[in-house]
Order: structure tokens, then sequence, then C-alpha cells
């Protein structure tokens, strides 16, 4: 079995270090703290939570916003999923609980039960309200502690814009129910829970992850190697540097690398060889991103994977023929609101590392 994971929530000891960070949030969560997390995709935001929660085993549900199409959809989903927890028989009580009654349908003998409401217009905000409330009462009738993960909770303002103010007006009154908001656009989660301005400014603890540090994560490396009978020593640093330290592409650098014939033991052919697995899988898509960008965006992506860093200077605008720096600073803002581009405190750089081999390797070729 290849010993690393990616692309959904790692568990167990495929979860790479986090040992503060889960130690972390779980105290929160005792002390019944509601808390955001934030950083750029892939992280391992989504991982970090679940395995704090799964090992606590309190109750939880997981909610992705950006599945979530409307405040009916919400509605639905929070109903379902706090009724899921509900002993049977409470679940006709809570039911009762709800002014607008849904179609609901349950089979004891699975314990299954499905749920469904298309209400009228005016019945959503009612509707909405007892959904969100719902929670709470099966908490408090289980007597036993609730936590609820959104995840990308910044595309709340997509569903609706009175969402926020609807929803932090209800569960501002919750005591047994713990919120864990996750985020990937930082200004937005930054504004939705930073600004005093709006609803939920305050409701929760920010916190920002980092990656995992450099040493940690390369003991990682060598110990799921060595698991599997492969020796990657003296590997690792190759390994991290590639992937600029990004907790999923290392993993799936690592996951690629185990899959080639290495007889044991990795060389760095075996990693190059790897890395031209990626971009060939990845190839359809990385053209679709590509053809995505404006001529300028395509400039820009060019002059970072060049290495540039100062983008907005006289001389990298005369190198890739960009009018003005506001033109520059203007593409870059798009690319980064796009999730093509990363802009931090340790620089400028093109979010996925293979993209950005594969943008250098096609200029090589055709230039």
């Amino acid at each position: 079995m290849n010993p690393f994971i990616f692309g959904k929530v790692v568990r167990g000891e495929h979860f790479a270090d986090r040992e503060e960070e889960t130690k972390f949030v779980k105290d929160e969560i005792y002390s019944g703290q509601n808390l955001v997390i934030i950083s750029p995709r892939r992280f391992g935001k989504t991982s970090l939570v679940v395995n704090a929660v799964e090992d606590m085993n309190v109750n939880y549900f997981f909610i992705d916003m950006e599945l979530v199409t409307g405040e009916d959809d919400l509605s639905n989903i929070l109903i379902k999923k706090a009724l899921s927890l509900s002993r049977f028989a409470k679940l006709r009580n809570n039911l009762k609980n709800l002014r607008v009654q849904p179609d609901f349908k349950y089979i004891p003998d699975t314990g299954e039960f499905s749920i469904t409401l298309s209400p009228e217009k005016k019945d959503i905000p009612t509707y909405l309200e007892d959904a969100l409330d719902l929670p709470e009462k099966v908490a408090l009738s289980r007597k036993e502690k609730l936590v609820i993960i959104y995840d990308e909770f910044q595309a709340i303002r997509r569903i609706s814009p009175v969402l926020e103010r609807k929803m932090r007006s209800i569960i501002q009154h919750h005591s047994e129910v713990v919120y864990i908001f996750i985020g990937s656009k930082q200004g937005m989660i930054s504004d939705i829970f930073g600004n005093r301005k709006n609803p939920f400014y305050k409701f929760a603890r920010l916190v920002n992850l980092e990656k995992i540090p450099e040493e940690k994560f390369k003991r990682f490396i060598l110990k799921r190697f060595k698991k599997v009978n492969i020796n990657a020593g003296g590997r690792e640093d190759e390994i991290i540097e590639i992937t600029d330290n990004h907790p999923y592409y290392t993993q799936q650098l690592c996951h690629e690398i185990y899959n080639l014939d290495t007889d044991g033991k990795i060389g760095s052919k075996d990693i190059e060889n790897a890395v031209n697995e990626i971009t060939v899988q990845h190839d359809a898509d990385y053209m679709r991103w590509w053809n995505q960008a404006d001529n300028t965006e395509k400039k820009i992506l060019i002059g970072i994977s060049e290495g540039q860093k100062k983008l907005a200077s006289e001389a990298f605008l005369r190198k890739y023929g960009i009018n003005a720096a506001s033109t520059a600073s203007s593409a870059l803002k798009r690319l980064v609101e796009k999730g093509f581009v990363l802009d931090s405190a340790r620089g400028i750089r093109i979010e996925d590392p293979f993209w950005e081999i594969w943008i250098k390797e096609n200029r090589k070729q055709k230039i």
C-alpha cells in the first residue's frame, strides 16, 4: 500500500506531524472556544480539524460551504445532519421544533432517513432559523458537546448577502455547540471575522495555519518510505525543495515516487521521473488553467516561474513587456483571486509547483 495519501482527508499515521496544532485545536474545543482556521488551499486544515475531533471522540459534522446552493439547501443539510445525531426517541420531538415541516422518511431497521423540502420563498427565513438552532437543541438533548465544521466558509457571501447576519443572530446564543470555520481566502475570511462592521466580528479565535516545519516533514518522509522498505536518505531535501515544503504537493510527489520501481533506494532520476509523471497526468488541467489567464497574467506567471521577485520593478516591466506597474499589480491580484498564485509574507509564488515546472518546460520547448 502506498504510504503517502493526498487529495482527501488524511488520518492516523498518514497525517504528517501537526502534534502541537492538534493539541491546540483539542484544547480550544474542550474550553468551548469557536475557531477560525486560515491557510492557503491544501495546507491540511480539514485533516487537522477532523483528526482532532475524531481523537476526542466527540460528536461532529462537516459542511462544505462551496457545495451549498442556497439558504434552503443549507437548512436541509443542517437538519439532516443534526437529526442523524438524534436518539430515536427524540427524532419526532426534534422535528416538532421545526415550524416548517420537511418531508421526513425514517427506516427503523437501518437507522437511515431522508429529508427533503422545497419551501415557499416566504417560508425560507423561518426554516433557516430553525435549522440553525436545531444542532444546539440536539446537543442539549444528548447532554453532549457538538462540533460543527464549516469548510471554505468564505463561500457564505456567494450563498446569500444576508446569511452572515442571520447565522450570527442565532448561533451566538449556543452554549453546547463549538463552531470551527475553515477558510482558504485570507482576505475574505479576515474581513468576515476581523472587520468590526461585519456580524461575525470577534465571534471566533483566528488561527493562521503555517506549513509543517521542514525538519519535521523530512523525518515524516523518511519514516513513511522506511515503512515500505525504501531508503529515501539524502533525497528528502530535494523533495522539499521541489514542493516548497507544501503539505499537499509533498505528499503527492512522494506518492508518485513510491509508484516507481526504485529498487529500494531513491535517486535523483526517480524524483525527476515522478515530477514528469505528475506534469503529464495533469497536462490537460494545466493547459486549461493557462488558457484561463489573459496575456498580462501569463507574463506574470512566466516571470514568477523564472524566479522574478520584483514584479513592479522597471526591469521586470521592460523584460516582460508590461506597460505599467499598475497593470502588473492588477494582473497579480487577479491571479491570487483565482488561486493560481500565493502572495504571502514568504513571497510570491505559483500555488502548484508542478504547474510552475510545466510552464517552464513548455516555454523551453516552444521558444
